[in-house]
């Protein structure tokens, strides 16, 4: 398995962009603890826990298949049999796992929200893309028509998106896909949510649209202070927008740290495994490196590192799970009996 080129929206060479913004980082806005989604006995996410706080950026990454959007999907309360999910989430400090779904419609949209990844999936065919966005802002409070219209028309232009008017009559198959997703963005951002879920919103865009669209997630986020979990597997996005990373294998979080300390000093051996991946690490005309193996199906991980089975560093201690401790002074966390022979 090989990752997409890690280089930086202009082209260059990737290197994470030098964090200005720690002084807006607040406190947390959302803590995940244990959380777990089964499909019977089979756990398909499994004892995840991560935190974001206010102002921040934390950027959930792995190969597909890892668990990313199934996290997400189960934060925002969207689990449905047969799927069941457990653990906590507090948003704001409230417990929120537990709520009736009529008291997390009244969270979703205000709250948090959640951009998807596929926002010809998610919208509605059949209706407006003004409408649409006209709905949040009905169940969250705005009761007049006429104001529904104008926050419409200015949350569109927030979005970048031309000629609001015009566009907001639209449907969304008459929308690029560019477009789509800044709608996708007006709706989350409707609400002024504190915590924003973006599930890979960049993917099938063009460079430049990808750009734009990290840009203007940041600039809503100095403007509003929300915190933002962005999901990808694009390290080059990583480094433009995270302030920190989790690092999901297997329905996991095998390693979490900051941005720098991810990119300069890996401690898990699939981090430093996706690390080597990167275009550019190597010397020119050399094949990129290749992680052997396969990720195990949920059915069927092995019963002590998950990671084991295709680590050059497993051992016999490797046989007994290992947990994520703190390692260092710098908030690093890391799932690994071995970090430091990963060095």
């Amino acid at each position: 398995m090989t990752l997409p080129g890690i280089i930086t929206l202009d082209g260059s060479a990737v290197r994470p962009a030098v964090q200005t913004r720690s002084a807006r980082i607040g406190g947390p806005a959302l803590s995940v603890t244990d959380l777990s989604v089964r499909r019977g006995s089979v756990a398909l996410v499994e004892n995840t826990s991560l935190s974001v706080a206010t102002g921040e950026t934390l950027c959930l990454v792995g190969e597909s298949g890892c668990g990313k959007s199934l996290t997400c999907t189960a934060i925002m309360g969207l689990i449905d049999a047969p799927l069941a999910a457990e653990g906590s989430i507090r948003l704001l400090g409230r417990e929120i796992a537990d709520l009736p779904e009529r008291q997390l419609n009244g969270v979703r949209g205000r709250d948090v929200a959640m951009i998807f990844q596929d926002p010809m999936a998610a919208l509605n065919p059949i209706q407006r893309v003004g409408a649409q966005v006209a709905e949040i802002l009905s169940v969250h409070g705005t009761t007049s028509a006429a104001e529904r219209g104008r926050e419409v028309l200015a949350l569109f232009e927030r979005v970048g998106l031309p000629d609001p008017a015009r566009q907001a009559r639209a449907y969304p198959h008459q929308l690029s896909g560019g477009m789509c997703q800044r709608v996708m963005i007006a709706m989350a951002i409707a609400c002024r949510p504190k915590v924003l879920i973006a599930d890979e919103p960049t993917t099938a865009l063009d460079v430049t649209i990808q750009a734009q669209i990290l840009r203007l997630l940041r600039e809503l986020q100095d403007d509003t202070g929300m915190a933002i979990v962005f999901v990808t597997h694009d390290l080059g996005v990583v480094a433009e927008i995270a302030d920190r990373v989790a690092v999901m294998y297997s329905g996991r979080v095998v390693e979490e740290a900051g941005v720098h300390e991810i990119f300069d000093a890996p401690r898990h051996p699939y981090t430093r495994a996706l690390m080597a991946c990167r275009v550019g690490t190597g010397q020119p005309g050399t094949a990129l490196p290749a992680i052997t193996g396969s990720v195990p199906a949920p059915s069927a991980r092995p019963d002590g590192c998950i990671f084991a089975p295709r680590c050059d560093h497993a051992g016999p201690l490797c046989l007994v799970r290992p947990a994520l401790t703190q390692r260092g002074t710098s908030g690093t966390r890391v799932a690994c009996h071995h970090p430091e022979e990963a060095q």
